[in-house]
């Protein structure tokens, strides 16, 4: 994993627009120092003229929403594309070279993913790089969305369950920049239906992998404590956060599609729509 310094943060001109530019001040408290603003202009049944005017149009509104992000510190660029927004944003993530995107999400169903669709919900599927999300609806509680960022490091939750993924997730957060992580819980969920010697087997193997990641913890000066539960992944992560009062939780997906969700179930997914606070979605 490498430190964050570079995000995408695509922009749709909604009514939620200035909610995620607000988030967005925070980003310097991650290490970011440059943005780069999208815009996806839909072009389906446009002709030449009227195409180039949307695009110069939004090419203005994005250039003052960048002075929202120059006035704390950051450095802005301006990127309008034209197509359909979920490959175009990903298209521009990867020709920017960026490190990480940072969106809202409108925690739509399960049901509403596979009838409506929602970009956000898209856009994590097709990851390549981490996504910083956070629920539209807990920027409205706020009265400075940037403090959300400002202080996501303070109570971080980290679940492993000890996979490639998880082990992502892990690298990810003690790369943060010095001092911005004040405290980080590891957590692990064990399946609630283990008993005897199964169940004991299953936390003696959790604690000493948690030890190991805390000795790792220990190396970046980062403190940190360790809980195991019994539940489901998702089950024990809502609990932590709200027993814990979480700031911020950083989690490794495998990308499952939509349908494999509703089947099977996504820690991420439903995290993008219940967790409350900010949520880095490591691929």
């Amino acid at each position: 994993m490498t430190a964050v310094r570079t995000v995408l943060l695509p922009v749709d001109f909604s009514d939620d627009n200035q909610l995620i530019l607000s988030f967005a001040r925070g980003l310097p408290a991650l290490g970011v120092r440059h943005v780069i603003l999208g815009h996806v202009v839909e072009v389906s049944g446009l002709e030449g003229p009227l195409i180039a005017r949307k695009v110069d149009e939004a090419c203005e509104r994005l250039r003052a929403d960048a002075a929202v992000l120059e006035g704390a510190g950051l450095s802005v660029e301006v990127q309008v594309v034209t197509g359909d927004t979920v490959e175009e944003i990903g298209a521009l993530a990867i020709e920017t070279h960026v490190d990480a995107a940072v969106y809202g999400s409108h925690a739509k169903s399960v049901a509403g993913q596979l009838f409506e669709g929602s970009v956000s919900d898209r856009l994590m599927r097709e990851a390549t790089i981490p996504h910083l999300v956070v629920r539209f609806d807990l920027l409205r509680t706020q009265e400075d969305p940037a403090t959300l960022l400002r202080h996501f490091g303070e109570k971080i939750i980290v679940p492993t369950d000890f996979s490639l993924s998880a082990a992502h997730a892990f690298s990810q957060a003690i790369e943060l920049p010095a001092g911005a992580v004040k405290h980080l819980t590891l957590l692990h969920a064990i399946d609630p239906a283990l008993t005897g010697d199964k169940l004991r087997k299953a936390e003696e193997g959790a604690e000493f992998h948690l030890k190991n990641l805390q000795a790792m913890c220990a190396q970046k000066k980062i403190p940190s404590s360790v809980s195991i539960r019994l539940a489901a992944p998702v089950h024990a992560i809502l609990d932590e956060i709200g027993v814990r009062r979480a700031t911020g939780v950083i989690v490794g997906t495998r990308g499952r599609n939509a349908v494999q969700e509703m089947l099977m179930g996504s820690v991420s997914m439903t995290l993008m729509r219940q967790a409350s606070c900010p949520v880095l979605i490591v691929p």
